[in-house]
């Protein structure tokens, strides 16, 4: 049996947590409620949109008919979860237009963040990279959008960008993937980014880069898509490490850095897309390869990926329009969403960016950006019966806080079998002793699962299995 209890489950410092039910949505004190209502966006950014309406009060009650490893929050408090270039329009007007949105990154920057609160803790700048324009649009505050767009001649320009990423001091290096650098920035008192520099590792005349990620020392790794390397960025000290240098067409590219207060495990890693999308790599800094996920079983084309606080990869896949969820060991988790323009669906996602402390996820696809909550859920549910003995066995996509009741069908009376018990994601395995005595009938056995953190006080999902237990001579005596 799992170690139920692991510390493994401990939660990010500061973390809020949350709950709802997917028969139902709790409420919050009306005082939290009306204090995040008064300060959403209600024209934001088409790429932000969705990460800004954070800490909501109250998560969408999911529907069974997909998969809530991702959930939305409540379309009362947050009623701009899937953004449009309509909305765009309505919150910059004709200053720009959506065209081919690339790469995301979220900052909770510490020039805007009052020490002495923690009221405004979920007030993040949120960049996104609209790479048909050669722009980056971004938010300077709650209600107001900006654009970073230079003039061709200009040594700030871009042109054909890609990925982006950014820390909490303001940094911000963008792949300029077409002018084959990496353009440095800096988000000045968290209202303009302005062009500080940009880095090209030296004697390589064939650099392409694809992504890039900040490591907590103020490094930054770039995926060279052409050049098939792995490159460390050393910008104050203007050096450059090659850390792979036979990778197969890298795409996107995550650090998950142990000194980021926002990270459960050690040591540091990289997921990076590999392969022109047909797989996913997890290395350590020093190169080392440690786990690769290439799923055989279907095409797919993998392109941005992002991390949580437990170390889990979220992949964006182009050609199957999902997101997949990929464990810090290279296993498959599950797969996200199908094609289309309905909740819980995607039409060709590229950027995805995570904030850890929270657990909100921003996805940016050819149309729109979604705004998402790390859920949790339960797969391939099963029981069976040896002797005195029921086994209850289920998939969980996300460490969870379960509960197990059994329930007869003529009756309201609850057996308790599990209350409130931390379980690890991955297969699970219970099993209970049947009392003596315990009368034959139908049942049904219900499974609930709240998530570790993020949407944990908001959210939780339950599944049914019916049960009609017969018993045997040997229950008997």
């Amino acid at each position: 049996m799992t170690d139920v209890d692991d510390p493994q489950l401990s939660l990010p410092r500061g973390a809020t947590k949350v709950q709802v039910s997917v028969t139902g949505c709790t409420s919050a004190r009306s005082a939290f409620r009306n204090r995040v209502w008064k300060r959403i966006p209600w024209f934001p950014l088409l790429i932000t949109v969705c990460v800004l309406l954070l800490l909501c009060d109250s998560v969408e009650s999911a529907q069974r008919d997909h998969s809530t490893t991702l959930v939305f929050p409540t379309k009362s408090h947050a009623p701009l979860r899937k953004a449009t270039g309509t909305h765009l329009f309505l919150a910059i007007g004709r200053r720009t237009y959506v065209n081919n949105p690339q790469g995301t990154a979220l900052a909770k920057l510490t020039v805007s963040d009052d020490p002495n609160t923690e009221k405004d803790d979920d007030e993040l700048t949120v960049y996104g990279v609209n790479a048909g324009n050669n722009e980056i649009i971004y938010n300077t505050s709650l209600l107001n959008i900006e654009i970073y767009r230079e003039p061709p001649d200009q040594p700030g320009s871009l042109l054909h960008p890609r990925g982006i990423t950014a820390n909490i001091q303001g940094d911000v290096y963008v792949a300029d993937m077409g002018h084959g650098r990496v353009a440095r920035l800096f988000n000045e008192r968290g209202k303009q980014l302005v062009y500080r520099s940009a880095g090209t590792p030296p004697g390589d005349p064939v650099f392409t880069p694809f992504d890039c990620s900040l490591a907590e020392d103020g490094s930054v790794f770039i995926a060279d898509s052409t050049g098939g390397k792995l490159w460390r960025w050393f910008p104050r000290e203007h050096r450059w490490e090659i850390i792979l240098d036979d990778l197969d067409t890298p795409l996107g590219l995550v650090a998950y850095d142990a000194r980021d207060p926002w990270t459960r495990y050690k040591p540091s890693r990289l997921g990076i897309v590999a392969g022109n999308g047909s797989s996913v790599i997890i290395v350590d800094y020093h190169g080392n390869i440690l786990a690769e996920y290439k799923p055989q079983e279907k095409m797919v084309g993998f392109r941005y990926i992002a991390v949580d606080y437990f170390g889990n990869y979220y992949v964006t896949d182009v050609r199957n329009s999902q997101i997949v969820k990929i464990d810090r060991h290279g296993e498959l988790v599950d797969r996200i969403g199908h094609e289309g323009q309905g909740d819980y669906q995607f039409l060709r996602p590229q950027g995805i960016s995570i904030w850890k402390r929270f657990g909100q996820v921003c996805v940016a696809e050819s149309y729109a950006a979604q705004y998402y909550l790390i859920g949790t859920d339960i797969l391939e549910p099963a029981i069976q019966v040896e002797d005195d003995m029921l086994n209850i066995a289920f998939t969980l996509t996300e460490n969870s806080q379960v509960s197990i009741r059994i329930r007869p069908a003529s009756s309201e009376r609850e057996i308790g079998v599990l209350d409130e018990v931390k379980i690890l994601q991955g297969r699970y395995h219970h099993r209970w002793r049947i009392p003596h005595g315990f009368p034959p009938g139908a049942y049904s056995i219900q499974i609930t699962a709240r998530p570790a953190y993020s949407s944990t006080k908001y959210f939780s999902v339950r599944e049914d299995i019916a049960w009609n237990y017969h018993r045997t001579e040997d229950s008997k005596r």
